[in-house]
């Protein structure tokens, strides 16, 4: 009994006093499992980093199905958290001398077709590519949902369908605009200075010098030719099973890795640049990341933003070097404190669309303990020159630009001394003065938004990763009354023109309304292909996507028959003939920004 009370009374104190490691790891877990039973998610893994000390853990499962239990030595996707491993990568050729920051892109790729209004002052260098500030645009629909793509697919594949993602929208290094097309060209850009694919020469100049062994920027997958048994399931909502496949943007979001090797990587990215002694990357180059010094905005007093692989993030409190990732099936974040010698990674192998990932941040922040910057003070700032309606400098997703136009167009109001900044799918930030043109939205610890002029002196507004600009007013409400006009339209189709066909389907030729309800008869025949289908089919060619498109054509064409007819039946309801020019004009709209028909293997 006294050897029983011993043994516990030695534990007690062995808690107290040694290394609480151990504790610390298993607090964690629990509350970490708590998030993923109330968010809906399946597992979870991590590394911690404080000073000399590292924490490694693992929760939930790696696969939902045979409840395998998710561990440490599991390995895992991480979506865009592959640029940073990228940017250091470029970082370590260039500190190797197959690389040069400055070297126009042009030059190294003589054959790209970059049209860039501002080639002879400002023309796109290695380093535009890898700070997003190329001032071109971001993905396209069909390069992330489709399964053509090969592992070995070429990297310029992206640009074969739409050569506009080649044109520069805004002078080179001027501003932050996130772009995965910019990482494909930066891969291509390795593979033609050093003669290797960019998979191989990172190998050789990053991962072996770094010891990331159980890491590969190679194609890996849960199942098919390319199995990595150790390679955890990527899970959709409520469970679901997902195996990986190619992409065409694998230079911006394929590594796979495991907690272990990301320890090793974020040890590497606070210290000096050296490994074993030897240089890996020059440490002023590694100082540089997160530090957008050539950004408008930077110098403007925002030191939001990003650069070389890290974005400068305000959140829980805290003001980090991070970067997020996000691929079909997992979502995780990587955070660095350098001033404080801390840093967490944690990757969740659930892609869902309800979660609320940012309370797993905040437990690896509270684990940390990391320390909140000093408060910020207010200053009253007059700020009525720039008032009014916004529009982002780049439209990242160029198909829909039409979509952004209404959407994505914010107003810059006043709110008292406090500014508000909304669009229509936006309640929108408060944002506080701090003086100088600078803001803090609420619930931020540092400036979050300045007030500049562009070179013409129009103002402009930016957050350190999207830069807006004022408009006028009059387009954006132009489209947004059409839109609204041609959902009206619509809907009033659907209503009465739905009525007069079922009630008088036998005379269906004498009802133009009852003709033109025939469209949507039309959009019903895709349904059971696409409820049958993976989402990652949806940029496909196949019979749910043509016989959307078909739809899509048909709608207006039958609706333009059902005008004609109604005028040659000389029909007095003159609501009718509106319902149908209010839908038409709409489509003409749609048809002009490149979305009717809607091709999905093609946006």
């Amino acid at each position: 009994m006294m050897n029983r009370w011993l043994l516990i009374l030695l534990t007690l104190i062995y808690l107290l006093f040694a290394d609480n490691s151990y504790a610390q790891t298993t607090t964690l877990e629990m509350k970490v499992n708590q998030v993923l039973t109330q968010e809906g998610l399946v597992g979870a893994s991590w590394a911690l980093v404080d000073g000399e000390k590292s924490y490694l853990g693992a929760s939930g499962f790696s696969n939902q199905r045979e409840q395998t239990k998710l561990t440490t030595q599991h390995k895992t996707h991480v979506g865009s958290i592959t640029k940073t491993v990228m940017a250091a990568g470029v970082l370590a050729l260039v500190s190797d001398g197959q690389l040069q920051l400055d070297t126009k892109v042009s030059e190294i790729l003589p054959t790209l077709k970059l049209v860039n209004p501002w080639q002879d002052t400002h023309p796109v260098t290695v380093a535009h590519l890898l700070d997003h500030t190329a001032g071109i645009q971001d993905a396209r629909f069909w390069h992330l949902v489709n399964t053509q793509a090969k592992a070995d697919s070429p990297l310029d594949t992206v640009f074969n369908k739409d050569m506009d993602l080649l044109e520069v929208k805004v002078r080179p290094g001027s501003q932050f605009a996130y772009s995965n097309i910019g990482y494909n060209l930066l891969a291509m850009v390795i593979e033609a200075a050093t003669g290797l694919r960019y998979e191989e020469a990172l190998r050789l100049h990053l991962l072996e010098p770094l010891k990331m062994l159980d890491s590969t920027m190679t194609f890996t997958s849960q199942a098919g030719p390319f199995t990595d048994e150790r390679l955890t399931y990527g899970h959709l909502d409520h469970g679901q099973l997902f195996a990986a496949v190619p992409s065409y943007l694998r230079a911006a979001g394929q590594f796979t890795t495991t907690v272990s090797d990301m320890e090793k990587f974020i040890r590497f990215l606070l210290g000096n640049g050296l490994q074993d002694g030897k240089v890996v990357v020059d440490g002023d180059l590694l100082a540089q990341m997160g530090q957008p010094a050539e950004v408008v905005s930077y110098q403007a007093g925002l030191h939001i933003g990003g650069s070389k692989g890290l974005w400068r993030r305000d959140r829980n409190q805290t003001l980090g070097l991070c970067h997020g990732g996000n691929t079909a099936g997992f979502k995780g974040m990587l955070c660095l404190y350098p001033e404080q010698s801390k840093a967490f990674f944690v990757m969740v192998n659930t892609d869902s669309e309800t979660a609320n990932y940012e309370r797993l941040n905040k437990l690896m922040v509270e684990a940390l303990h990391v320390q909140s910057p000093k408060a910020i003070s207010h200053q009253a700032y007059d700020a009525s020159d720039w008032y009014g309606w916004y529009a982002p400098t780049i439209y990242r997703y160029g198909n829909f630009t039409y979509l952004d136009k209404i959407f994505s167009t914010y107003v810059l109001k006043p709110q008292g001394e406090n500014l508000v900044f909304s669009s229509i799918q936006s309640s929108g930030d408060v944002l506080s003065p701090l003086g100088d043109g600078l803001y803090a939205a609420q619930q931020r610890v540092s400036p979050s938004h300045v007030l500049m002029r562009d070179v013409d002196g129009t103002p402009m507004i930016s957050n350190g990763f999207s830069t807006y600009k004022r408009v006028d007013k009059s387009g954006v409400i132009g489209l947004g009354v059409s839109l609204v006009l041609g959902l009206l339209g619509a809907l009033y189709i659907f209503l009465y023109g739905g009525y007069l066909f079922v009630t008088r389907l036998s005379k269906l030729i004498q009802e133009p309304m009852a003709v033109a309800f025939t469209m949507y008869l039309a959009f019903l025949l895709p349904v059971p292909f696409f409820v049958t289908q993976s989402f990652i089919h949806i940029g496909d060619i196949n019979a749910a996507s043509v016989l959307l498109a078909l739809a899509c054509a048909f709608a207006p064409f039958v609706c333009a028959i059902a005008g004609v007819q109604h005028v040659r039946l000389k029909r007095t309801n003159t609501l009718n003939l509106l319902a149908l020019v209010a839908f038409l004009q709409w489509m003409l709209v749609m048809g002009y920004w490149g979305l009717i028909p809607l091709t999905l293997w093609n946006i």
